[in-house]
């Protein structure tokens, strides 16, 4: 974050390239400045579709036709979506029998065409019978070579009358035969599924205290496809994840799901410095002291709400987790009031201000399947004494350094170790030379500016807030008023200003990038430049970066002259070719 890590390598990509996103094709985004950091945030990225209802197959009708002229009084039916066949039926459906499993069986022998069943009924059998106020239950399983069909099931309800007065139909038509003898272990089937999550979640699953993870031999069915398969759960202390593994070649069929049942997210309430302690009283002369409370006055502190928690009680939630912290906070009312001589308040700062940015991506469109980074970052703020941060890209964790001003104390260096994460999630191994390693700073610190932008509203001898980045953090390790980490507004030229160091060559990356911003309006700079980076190699130079730039504009229909020209100015058409001056585009 300030200068260079033990290995500035630990900021950089080195997830898989993001395959998601046509791009040109967004949601319009709110207004700049929704969520405010000042005040309580909407909840977002949590809309659910509406569940799309099935329709008859025209085919079935004759069918159904049958049922209703066997049953007293009208029925009601719910249509499977794909293949058409009754889902649901209400209704009184039979005359009074002996609930048993013998009469469903007949009375499904009936109607097998219309629920598309095997004629013979024999990939059926009774695994659960109940009763209960209204009658008796039946539920029968589907199963296929002897081996279970993943959610193929019958289920059947009597009244107390011995009427079938309902039917489940979540039966499934198989085409083809599966060979039942699988030829990868149900051992091999946990590792590759352990494997396949660690990669998607970025996180590790070696959590020795939660329970084992198991392997069950199912027929999962694709379009009616059956192939042998492997369900794996992995549980953890947060979701349970289910994952089918191919059993004859150890390839994951399905992405990942969580099969957990979640209380809705829970709103608590905190308090922090919006952005840091210089911005939030005006005052450039604050020190750290030793993380002293009375050093900053209690009008530096803000109550904010704190969106999307899991109501575990401790400070994580859809979007940000404190967990990697040694002693975390904890509060069962999800209250966080804490001031900056407990680590609570940093826990408090990190949590809120990783769940700001996220939100910030999601207002710009980068939702579903085009999300950006969209999932639970992890950080400590106790664990390293240094006065430095870095984001891993092997455990996909921040660690936020204590040593002078404990750096999660200032937003500016949250959100930057951020953007380290976001180019992880677009870009595989970027920022292997020092070109692209520079850009890797670069975007940290624009990322930084553009979200804190809007709360820098004032100058400090002279300097704009806004162009002055962690002026708070920076108080232990840099002179002058206000002491700047570094500046959106430096005058760097390429390639006589290039001095090998990321974060010092990083200015000129920044700088022309908050140029661009200025000429394309807040929203569409922060689209573009969070989104070029998925058109960019792990080696990118300036000039393959600012052709991404301009080709993503392009992508979007927006004016790409004034990029061109601030790209060129700062001589990143240096040995690389010219930037055009319009789109390609028709």
């Amino acid at each position: 974050m300030k200068q260079a890590p033990p290995s500035w390598l630990s900021h950089l990509a080195c997830m898989s390239l993001a395959l998601f996103l046509a791009l040109g094709e967004f949601m319009p985004s709110n207004a700049w400045g929704d969520p405010d950091p000042a005040s309580p945030g909407k909840q977002g990225g949590l809309h659910q579709p509406v569940q799309p209802a099935g329709k008859v197959d025209p085919s079935l009708l004759p069918l159904w036709a049958v049922l209703e002229g066997k049953a007293k009084g009208k029925i009601t039916g719910f249509w499977r979506p794909g293949s058409g066949s009754p889902h649901t039926v209400y209704g009184v459906l039979s005359e009074a029998m002996r609930p048993s499993e013998s009469s469903v069986r007949r009375f499904l022998s009936e109607h097998a065409q219309l629920f598309r069943l095997d004629s013979t009924l024999t990939d059926l059998f009774v695994t659960r019978q109940t009763e209960s106020l209204i009658g008796s239950q039946f539920v029968f399983t589907q199963r296929h070579q002897g081996i279970p069909v993943y959610d193929g099931q019958i289920k059947i309800l009597f009244d107390g009358e011995g009427r079938i007065r309902a039917v489940n139909n979540s039966y499934v038509p198989l085409t083809g035969i599966v060979d039942p003898i699988p030829l990868v272990t149900g051992g091999q089937a946990i590792e590759a599924g352990r494997m396949h999550l660690e990669k998607s979640q970025a996180r590790s699953l070696s959590d020795e205290e939660a329970p084992s993870p198991i392997a069950n031999l199912v027929v999962y069915a694709e379009d009616g496809i059956p192939t042998l398969a492997w369900e794996v759960i992995h549980h953890t202390w947060g979701p349970t994840w289910q994952v089918f593994i191919n059993a004859k070649t150890g390839q994951v069929l399905k992405p990942a799901q969580d099969l957990n049942r979640y209380a809705l997210p829970i709103q608590g309430v905190g308090q922090v410095f919006v952005t840091n302690a210089i911005v939030a009283t005006g005052d450039p002369s604050l020190r750290d002291n030793k993380d002293a409370a009375l050093v900053v006055p209690s009008s530096a502190y803000k109550t904010i709400g704190l969106e999307r928690l899991s109501g575990t009680g401790y400070l994580e939630g859809a979007y940000a987790s404190s967990s990697a912290t040694k002693k975390r906070a904890y509060s069962p009312t999800h209250q966080f009031l804490f001031d900056r001589s407990s680590n609570g308040f940093s826990e408090t700062m990190g949590y809120y201000f990783l769940d700001f940015a996220q939100q910030r991506i999601q207002d710009l469109g980068f939702t579903g399947v085009k999300s950006i980074n969209a999932r639970q970052q992890v950080f400590s703020v106790d664990r390293s004494p240094k006065d430095n941060s870095f984001y891993s890209v092997s455990s996909k964790e921040i660690t936020f350094g204590i040593g002078g001003v404990d750096d999660a104390e200032d937003a500016e260096v949250i959100w930057h170790e951020y953007g380290h994460s976001i180019q992880d999630d677009l870009v595989d191994r970027f920022g292997t030379t020092a070109e692209s390693g520079a850009m890797g700073e670069g975007f940290g610190d624009y990322w930084s500016g553009t979200l804190g932008e809007q709360y820098n509203t004032i100058s400090l001898n002279g300097v704009p807030e806004k162009v002055c980045l962690a002026e708070w953090d920076s108080t232990t390790y840099r002179t002058g008023t206000p002491t700047c980490l570094r500046r959106l507004d430096g005058n760097k030229h390429y390639p006589e200003d290039m001095v090998g160091e990321v974060h010092d060559d990083g200015e000129m990356w920044s700088a022309a990038l908050w140029l661009i911003r200025s000429a394309l309006g807040i929203d569409k700079a922060d689209r573009v430049i969070l989104q070029h980076h998925i058109l960019l190699p792990k080696d990118a130079t300036f000039n393959m970066a600012g052709h991404a730039l301009i080709e993503t504009a392009c992508s979007l229909r927006y004016p790409v002259s004034e990029m061109a020209s601030i790209l060129r100015a700062r001589g990143f058409e240096t040995n690389g070719t010219p930037f055009p001056d319009a789109c390609q585009i028709p």
